[in-house]
């Protein structure tokens, strides 16, 4: 009897230890089929929801998930897969290539350095590549959204522009223009970048295709690539980098050596 009191008083302990060492965190971005495990079942998880981190996430295919962890610290998780979160707030961010352009892609979604390139596309450039690209259809309002979208993002109100990309991204698919579509989502990943969050930038990557690009296709690659290495992807990278070297996508230098160095590091 004695050892069984010891035995439960020291389970109870652990218990107890673990509800301490777990904290809160907060869904800050959620896109896809995201699901908490709580008293045994599975709950879809939205914006603004909260839990600790002693619980397991379950992702869905192409899904993200962004949390806020209580100390000011984030998360994302961008591949599919069930996740305990504490032992991922313990793992260490990723270093090497991978932090080394995600840092470029930052800078320049936020327009520091006009003679920085990410992805090849210098910062002074990147207002200008819509105009470049010929649209037709008959998505007038898909364009008009495009170009609201674009002047949010030139006068820095970055979560305006990503809302508004967003939603060319849907009204150019309405208006079957798949190259509408995936310049919008160009333009959604820098808004989010530049607002602080990888999560809305990986999302909105995967709601086109680089192959629909066009003078775009290397600077979308090297980007989607870059953050699905950065949040849990990189098989879905090397994929993307070796297509996209094999196709000849890179023509900057300064792109195609990030690229090649990206792929030898994964």
């Amino acid at each position: 009897m004695y050892k069984k009191r010891i035995v439960a008083f020291l389970a109870a302990l652990l218990l107890f230890a673990a509800a301490v060492a777990a904290l809160p965190v907060t869904v800050a971005f959620v896109d896809g089929t995201v699901e908490v495990q709580s008293k045994g079942a599975w709950k879809a998880l939205d914006f603004g929801d909260s839990f600790d981190s002693s619980q397991t996430v379950r992702l869905g295919s192409k899904a993200v998930l962004e949390l806020s962890i209580q100390g000011g610290d984030t998360l994302v998780l961008g591949n599919a897969g069930v996740y305990v979160i504490d032992t991922l707030i313990k793992k260490k961010a990723p270093a090497g290539v991978v932090a080394t352009v995600a840092a470029k892609l930052e800078k320049i979604a936020k327009g520091a350095g006009q003679e920085s390139t990410a992805g090849g596309v210098r910062a002074e450039d990147v207002s200008d590549l819509g105009a470049e690209l010929l649209w037709a259809g008959a998505g007038n309002e898909a364009e008009a959204m495009y170009n609201a979208g674009i002047n949010a993002y030139d006068e820095m109100d970055y979560p305006r522009a990503w809302e508004l990309c967003l939603e060319a991204i849907r009204m150019y698919k309405e208006a079957a223009d798949p190259a509408g579509a995936a310049r919008a989502a160009w333009y959604a990943s820098l808004s989010g970048l530049a607002s602080g969050s990888g999560a809305k930038a990986l999302s909105a990557l995967r709601q086109a295709s680089p192959d629909d690009a066009a003078a775009l296709r290397g600077s979308y690659v090297l980007a989607l690539a870059t953050l699905n290495a950065q949040y849990g992807s990189p098989e879905e990278a090397k994929t993307l980098l070796k297509h996209a070297l094999d196709e000849h996508w890179f023509d900057d230098p300064s792109m195609e050596h990030d690229a090649r160095s990206l792929l030898a590091d994964l």
